[in-house]
C-alpha cells in the first residue's frame, strides 16, 4: 500500500509533528508499507531514508519563527502533489492549526482521498474548546466552568471577565489557547492580579483568536485513548516537578505513565464510558484521546479531546495500546485500517 504521512507544518507543535510522523512512517515501513513522508509548510517531499527528526527544543516555538512557515498557496499546492494524489492513503502525523482544525482534511475529502483521523467537520469542532464543551455538556459529560476572550474585545470586557473570574472561579485559574495543543500558551495564574492575568490573556491570544479561561481543577492528570469504537485502559500522567506543559510532555524522564491507572473498577469504568460518549457526540473516528482531571473528590472532568494525538516516543496513546496488548506497529496498521 503506498501511503503519504503528512508531517510538520506550520502549527506551533511543527517539532512534535515531525517526531509523531517519523514514528508512524518508522512503524508502517517496518510492515511492509510504501511510505513518502511530506512536509505541507514547505512542500517538501522526502523518503524515509533521508529523514531524521530533531528532539523538539523545551519550549514551543515563538510566533515569530511559526511565521517562517507558509500557511498559504504552498500548503494547497502540497495538497494536491503527486505525493498525495497516488496515495492509497494520506496519514496526518500533524498537530495543532493548521492539520488538526478540519482545513487539510476537508481539502482531502474535496480530492477523494482517504486519511486516517477524525473527519473535517469534527476535526473543526474538537480543535475549537469552547465549543467543544458546549457540546460535551449538552451530552452529560461534566467539564471544568469557564469563558473565553477574544482578540477583538473592548478592554472594559476583559476587565468584567477578570471580575467574573474572581466571582465565580477563583484561583488558580488555567488560561490557555482556544485551539491549540500541548500546552502552547498556556498559563496556570494563582493569583488576583490583573496585570498578570491580562499577560496570559496576551500570551494565549499570541496563538489563537480567543483565549479560554477555566476554573483549575486540582486533582489526577487522566487520558482515555479511543482506538476504533473501543476506549483503551486509563493512562495516569504524574510529572517531574511542576504540570505537564510542553517541556514535560516531550522531555524523555519528566513525565511518568501509570496505565492502566490505578482506580477503582466502577469509577474507570464510567470515566471511559463517557471518554466514548463524548468521542462520539463529537463524531470523531478512527483514533483519538479524551483527557480527563479526577478531583479528591471523585469527581472528574473532561478537558478535551485530541483527534490526532501524539505518536511520539514519550506520547500517551501508545502507551495506552501497549496495556491493551496492542505494540506500536499493530496501533499504526489499525490507524490505517480505520481511514475513510
Amino acid at each position: 500500500m503506498k501511503l503519504t504521512i503528512l508531517l510538520g507544518g506550520p502549527s506551533a507543535e511543527r517539532e512534535i509533528s515531525f517526531l509523531s510522523g517519523e514514528a508512524m512512517a518508522r512503524a508502517l515501513a517496518g510492515r511492509g508499507q510504501d511510505v513518502t513522508l511530506l512536509d505541507p509548510a514547505t512542500g517538501r517531499t522526502m523518503r524515509l531514508e533521508e529523514f531524521t527528526a530533531n528532539p523538539p527544543s523545551k519550549e514551543p516555538p515563538t510566533v515569530r519563527e511559526l511565521g517562517e512557515y507558509s500557511q498559504g498557496n504552498l500548503m494547497l499546492e502540497s495538497l494536491q502533489s503527486l505525493a498525495v494524489r497516488e496515495a492509497d492513503v494520506v496519514v496526518l502525523g500533524l498537530h495543532g492549526v493548521p492539520g488538526e482544525d478540519g482545513l487539510i482534511q476537508a481539502v482531502l475529502e474535496l480530492e477523494g482521498k482517504r486519511y486516517t483521523g477524525s473527519n473535517a467537520r469534527s476535526s473543526a469542532l474538537c480543535i475549537d474548546k469552547q465549543y467543544t464543551k458546549i457540546i460535551l455538556e449538552h451530552t452529560g459529560v461534566a467539564v471544568p466552568k469557564g469563558r473565553v476572550i477574544s482578540k477583538e474585545d473592548h478592554p472594559l470586557e476583559r476587565h468584567a471577565a477578570w471580575e467574573w473570574c474572581i466571582t465565580e472561579l477563583g484561583f488558580p485559574l488555567v488560561i490557555k489557547p482556544n485551539d491549540q495543543g500541548s500546552t502552547v500558551g498556556l498559563t496556570i495564574l494563582r493569583d488576583e492580579s490583573q496585570d498578570k492575568f491580562n499577560q496570559a490573556v496576551d500570551l494565549a491570544l499570541d496563538y489563537s483568536s480567543k483565549a479560554l479561561i477555566e476554573e483549575f481543577i486540582d486533582g489526577r492528570e487522566l487520558t482515555v485513548s479511543v482506538l476504533g469504537r473501543e476506549a483503551l485502559p486509563i493512562l495516569e500522567i504524574e510529572t517531574k516537578g511542576g504540570f505537564y506543559d510542553y517541556e514535560h510532555k516531550y522531555t524523555p524522564g519528566m513525565s511518568f505513565h501509570t496505565c492502566p491507572a490505578k482506580l477503582p473498577t466502577e469509577l474507570a469504568s464510567a470515566i471511559q464510558a463517557d471518554a466514548l460518549k463524548a468521542f462520539e457526540a463529537c463524531g470523531c473516528r478512527g483514533y483519538g484521546r479524551v483527557d480527563f482531571r479526577l478531583h479528591p473528590s471523585g469527581r472528574y472532568y473532561c478537558l478535551e479531546i485530541n483527534t490526532l494525538p501524539g505518536m511520539t516516543s514519550t506520547s500517551l496513546i501508545p502507551d495506552a495500546a501497549r496495556a491493551a496488548g496492542i505494540g506500536f506497529e499493530d496501533l499504526c496498521e489499525r490507524i490505517v485500517a480505520e481511514a475513510a
